[in-house]
């Protein structure tokens, strides 16, 4: 098992000009628009940008709460750059589990890697309390090394929880350019995630064997 695609419905939001006219030249109008093919949603306009904004995460919320089993622990495969976090943002804030937002509760910096022995006691505690009373939880960090999923997936298999791995295929140059993107403080070193990259590849054939329920791919 290698693995069946995942099309989250993950939106974009723009702003239209061609709504501004001589008499009102700071007038324009909002939208969003679904990336799933076929999906039909976001076909208004809007003129104030909360009210396009509000319906685009509705859109989101409302279709991430069918994608996986009540209870599940989904676990994100994937470098630094792969979509993780813009994937994890689609879910209702307490079912996620970010390692980053962990280290920035600690330390005041979601970059301070000084504080990840302790960020990560942390997780543990919350994932394996949600696992405890089945609540789904999403976990929201990289996951590339197999001793570190063997934990994870221990303890969904404690309480009888099926888990999810959800493999982010994210093409190596994409990576580069978002975390390029990021700020000084949370951008990752080239070389750790070229590493990071190639260990998703890796890993892809071998989650089956590791004790996932379901393995999802996106992008790729």
């Amino acid at each position: 098992m290698v693995g069946t695609p995942l099309e989250p419905h993950i939106t974009w939001r723009f702003s239209d000009p061609a709504s501004m006219t001589v008499n009102h030249p700071a007038q324009k109008s909002f939208g969003w628009a679904c990336q799933v093919p076929g999906c039909r949603a976001g076909q208004d306009l809007y003129l104030d940008s909360r009210d396009a904004v509000r319906d685009a995460d509705d859109h989101e919320r409302r279709e991430a709460l069918t994608l996986f089993e009540p209870g599940a622990l989904v676990v994100a495969v994937g470098p630094g750059g792969s979509g993780k976090s813009r994937f994890a943002s689609v879910f209702p804030t307490d079912w996620v589990v970010s390692l980053d937002e962990l280290r920035g509760r600690l330390a005041g910096d979601e970059g301070e890697q000084a504080v990840t022995p302790q960020a990560v006691q942390l997780q543990d505690v919350l994932v394996a309390t949600r696992m405890e009373f089945g609540k789904t939880t999403v976990l929201d960090s990289t996951n590339v090394e197999s001793r570190v999923r063997a934990a994870l997936v221990a303890k969904a298999r404690r309480f009888n929880r099926p888990v999810v791995a959800v493999v982010f295929l994210t093409g190596l140059g994409h990576c580069g350019s978002r975390n390029h993107r990021r700020t000084a403080n949370r951008r990752v070193p080239h070389d750790t995630v070229r590493w990071q990259y190639e260990q998703t590849r890796l890993a892809l054939p071998l989650l089956a064997g590791e004790g996932f329920t379901e393995i999802r791919t996106v992008g790729g």
